[in-house]
C-alpha cells in the first residue's frame, strides 16, 4: 500500500500548532484587506485583534480563491515524494476552491499518472471540516487506509455542525450573507441571527436571538439537542471573533452540560472573519445529522 498524507486548507481554521505537530499538508487561502493580500496561515503570524480592530474602524476587507496551478503545486509537493493524497475541502456551496481543486488534481495526474488524489467537499466552514479533518488524520494514525479514511468522512461530513451568532449583522450584509432589509432590522430590534451550515453546504439563518447574553444559552442547548456520545465526545471548539470573555463563558457552559475528551478555544480567522466580522461567536462539533 503506498503511503498518503490527509491534506487541508487554511479555511479549516485548525491551529497551526497541529497541524505542525502531526505533520499535515495545509494550503493557505488569501484574503485582503484595505487594499492587502495576506495568506492566512493558521495564526502562526496572524495578529487576530488588528485584524478585527481594523474591521470596527471601517476597513474594507474580502477574499478570494487562488488559482489551479498554486493548488496543483501543493499536490505535487507530495506526489513527488510518492505519497497519495486525500485532501478535504472547504465547502463547494461557499466557495470557487472545490472546482479549482479538481481542476489541480487532473493536471498534476497527468504529470504523475501512477499516483492517487481524492478530493472530499466537506459541505462545512471552518472547524466544522477542521473536525472532519483531525478526525482524519487521528484515523491514518491508527493504521487506517486511505479508502476507509475517505469512507468514514463520506458518511459523516453531515455530522460536523455548525452552530454561530454574529455580533454585528453589518458585515454579513456587506459581503451578500444577510438582506439590507434584514439588516436595519436586526440593528434597531437587537437582534442576533443564529446561522448554521445546511446539509448542501451552504450558511443560512434559521433563527434570531435578542440580547448577546441569550446567545449564550441559545449555542449551548443547541450543543445539548445535538450532543452524540459515539461522535460528539471527541472534541468540541468554541471558535471567537475577539470576543475571547463570551466564548470562555460558551466553553464552559458546554463543559457544565456534556463530556468532552478535547475542548479547543480558538480564534476565528481572517478568511471567515471578513464575513462574520467581529464579535461572532460559533460552536462546532461532530454530532446528530444537520437538521436542516
Amino acid at each position: 500500500m503506498r503511503e498518503f498524507v490527509v491534506m487541508a486548507d487554511s479555511d479549516s481554521e485548525i491551529p497551526y500548532q497541529y497541524a505542525d505537530a502531526h505533520q499535515l499538508p495545509v494550503f493557505l487561502m488569501p484574503y485582503t484587506i484595505d487594499g492587502q493580500e495576506a495568506l492566512f496561515d493558521l495564526g502562526r503570524t496572524t495578529d487576530f485583534k488588528a485584524f478585527y480592530d481594523k474591521l470596527r474602524a471601517g476597513a474594507e476587507a474580502s477574499t478570494a480563491t487562488r488559482p489551479p496551478a498554486d493548488i496543483q503545486a501543493f499536490f505535487e509537493e507530495q506526489l513527488k515524494q510518492g505519497k497519495d493524497i486525500l485532501y478535504i475541502s472547504f465547502s463547494s456551496s461557499l466557495s470557487a476552491h472545490y472546482e479549482l481543486a479538481q481542476v489541480a488534481r487532473k493536471d498534476a495526474l497527468e504529470n504523475y499518472p501512477d499516483a492517487r488524489i481524492e478530493i472530499v467537499d466537506s459541505l462545512g466552514i471552518a472547524m466544522g471540516s477542521g473536525l472532519l479533518i483531525c478526525h482524519a488524520q487521528k484515523m491514518k494514525e491508527a493504521g487506517a487506509s486511505l479508502d476507509e479514511i475517505k469512507d468514514w468522512v463520506e458518511q459523516h461530513k453531515l455530522n460536523a455542525l455548525h452552530f454561530f451568532s454574529v455580533d454585528s449583522l453589518k458585515h454579513l450584509q456587506r459581503t451578500g450573507r444577510l438582506s439590507a432589509v434584514m439588516t436595519a432590522m436586526g440593528s434597531l430590534l437587537d437582534l442576533k441571527p443564529i446561522l448554521t451550515v445546511t446539509k448542501e453546504g451552504k450558511v443560512v439563518s434559521f433563527d434570531k436571538v435578542k440580547g448577546r447574553k441569550k446567545v449564550i444559552r441559545y449555542l449551548a442547548d443547541l450543543a445539548e439537542k445535538n450532543y452524540d456520545p459515539k461522535l460528539s465526545r471527541e472534541l468540541a471548539v468554541v471558535c471567537h471573533a475577539d470576543n475571547l470573555e463570551q466564548a470562555k463563558i460558551l466553553q464552559e457552559e458546554m463543559q457544565k452540560r456534556m463530556e468532552f475528551d478535547e475542548f479547543w478555544l480558538i480564534d476565528i480567522g481572517p478568511v471567515i472573519g471578513v464575513h462574520a466580522g467581529p464579535g461572532a461567536l460559533a460552536l462546532l462539533m461532530l454530532g446528530k445529522e444537520r437538521p436542516m
